[in-house]
């Protein structure tokens, strides 16, 4: 019962974790790429107006008159919807095993949907003000689609990927590849001598 409660304690931090860490890589790439490369520099709009408009989803026009306070708040909202994104996958894919089997495949589908839902369901319903025509032109949306699918599918599928087989991560990560076969082996050899003793004590 307690190895069963540890477990499941173990499993459910691992999760937290995990979302936390998706959450935050797919923030900062979509803070530099999206709302500062694409929206301030590609379209000529002040950083500062690009955040506020975030927070606009919520306290409506009057986030372009709050300056930097409204701008911060915008990338507090920012960080929690990339946590919420990472968190309905990586808890979809805990409880699906077809999605950790096909992570990458299914996270770059989820990039996908989550583009669609976010611009045609929840900021039109929000309070946010209307995108000027020149935001909405394909090229633009092209660009915006692309980087949904990328920056979020390949987060997630990495993610969901490594805690699917943590113990091929650990065996790939803790030494640099040219030393992987050396361990390796010696690990192997190790573990021919253990089980050697144990044939020697039964003997």
């Amino acid at each position: 019962m307690s190895t069963t409660t540890s477990t499941s304690h173990v499993n459910r931090h691992s999760l937290l974790r995990s979302i936390a860490l998706g959450g935050m890589i797919i923030g900062v790439t979509q803070v530099i790429i999206q709302e500062w490369f694409v929206f301030s520099v590609l379209s000529n709009n002040p950083f500062i107006t690009v955040l506020q408009y975030i927070a606009s989803g919520v306290l409506g026009i009057a986030a372009f008159g709050g300056g930097i306070g409204t701008a911060l708040l915008g990338v507090l909202f920012h960080f929690f919807i990339s946590v919420v994104i990472a968190g309905v996958f990586i808890l979809s894919a805990d409880r699906i095993p077809l999605l950790r089997r096909y992570a990458f495949p299914g996270a770059l589908v989820y990039g996908l949907g989550v583009f669609i839902v976010l611009n045609f369901i929840v900021i039109p319903l929000s309070k946010a003000p209307p995108l000027p025509a020149s935001t909405l032109s394909v090229p633009l949306l092209t660009e915006i689609t692309i980087d949904h699918i990328l920056i979020i599918g390949l987060t997630l599928g990495f993610i969901v990927r490594r805690n699917a087989n943590p113990n091929a991560w650990v065996s790939k990560t803790r030494f640099p590849w040219w030393m992987r076969s050396k361990e390796q082996s010696s690990c192997q050899q190790q573990k021919t001598s253990e089980t050697g003793t144990r044939l020697e004590a039964l003997s």
